[in-house]
C-alpha cells in the first residue's frame, strides 16, 4: 500500500496572520479605551477596517454627519474642525465670486430704502447641496480621523511614558471636551457677527 504524497507547504502570504483589533484587556486595548473614553466598545467595532488595514476606508458616523463641526471639537480633532467649519463658507464664497450663485435684488424692508440681495430658489437648493455634501464628507471620514489621532497619540506617548502612566496621559490627551465645543461655537458666532458687521 503506497503512502500519499506529502502536502506542499503553503506560501508565506497564505500563512501570514492579519492584524486585527487588540485583545480585550491587552495594553493596546487599555490605551485605546483610555484615549476614546466610555464609548470604546462602539468605536472598537467602527475601527475594525482600520485594524485590518490602516489606510483610509469610508465608514459612517452619524454624530459627525449631523453635528459637524461641533463633533470634531467634542472629540478634540481641532484641525478637521477648522476644515469642516470653513468648507461651506469657502464653497459659498467661491460660487459668489464666480457669479455662478443665482441671486436677486429686492427692495429693503428696513427704513432708509436700498436693496437686499437674496438667494433664488435655485441658489437655496445649491446651498443645501453644499451643506449635505459637507455632512456626508464629515460622516464618512470622522472614524478614520479619530483612529489616526488615537494611533498617533499611542505612538508618541508609548515611546516616552512607561505603562500605567501612558494610560493616564492618553485619557487626558484624548477623550471628549464640552468646553472645546462651547469655546469653538462662541468663536464661530463672534466671527459671523464680525463678518456681518463688516459687510454693512
Amino acid at each position: 500500500m503506497s503512502t500519499p504524497p506529502p502536502t506542499p507547504p503553503l506560501p508565506s502570504w497564505a500563512t501570514k496572520t492579519k492584524p486585527g483589533a487588540p485583545e480585550p484587556g491587552s495594553p493596546a486595548d487599555q490605551q485605546l479605551a483610555a484615549f476614546i473614553g466610555p464609548r470604546w466598545t462602539t468605536y472598537r467595532r467602527k475601527f475594525r477596517p482600520f485594524f485590518e488595514d490602516a489606510r483610509f476606508t469610508p465608514t459612517w458616523n452619524w454624530a459627525a454627519a449631523l453635528l459637524s463641526p461641533a463633533w470634531f471639537l467634542y472629540r478634540k480633532l481641532y484641525l478637521p474642525f477648522a476644515l469642516f467649519a470653513m468648507l461651506p463658507s469657502l464653497a459659498f464664497g467661491l460660487l459668489w465670486q464666480s457669479g455662478d450663485l443665482p441671486v436677486r435684488e429686492m427692495p429693503s424692508p428696513l427704513p432708509g430704502g436700498g436693496t437686499v440681495v437674496t438667494l433664488t430658489p435655485d441658489a437655496t437648493l445649491l446651498a443645501a447641496g453644499v451643506l449635505v455634501s459637507v455632512a456626508i464628507l464629515a460622516g464618512g471620514t470622522a472614524n478614520f480621523l479619530l483612529f489616526r489621532r488615537a494611533a498617533a497619540a499611542m505612538r508618541v506617548v508609548g515611546a516616552r511614558v512607561p505603562g500605567g502612566e501612558a494610560v493616564t496621559l492618553l485619557r487626558r490627551v484624548g477623550g471628549t471636551s464640552w468646553a472645546a465645543v462651547g469655546i469653538g461655537l462662541l468663536v464661530m458666532f463672534l466671527f459671523r457677527l464680525a463678518s456681518a458687521g463688516a459687510a454693512r
